[in-house]
């Protein structure tokens, strides 16, 4: 098999692997800051993504413990 550079594991056992999952929970995150703050687009998509997404609604309570334990440190 030849060696492909870009399919290399990296030599630095102590390099971060790559959550394929943050993009989908950078956008989670980003909406409810946009709602929080009014943006009632952003309540909308993130109404209709937790309604139909058990996943995302799990998600979503996770962000807003995390925000509210921030916001009382």
């Amino acid at each position: 098999m030849p060696f492909e550079p870009d399919t290399a594991l990296p030599a630095n056992d102590t390099a971060v692997p790559v959550d394929p999952d943050a993009a989908w929970r950078d956008r989670l995150v980003e909406l409810h800051v946009l709602a929080e703050h009014g943006d009632e687009a952003a309540a909308g998509e993130a109404k209709a993504w937790i309604d139909s997404d058990e996943r995302a609604r799990r998600a979503w309570h996770e962000i807003e413990s995390t925000c509210d334990q921030l916001r009382g440190a």
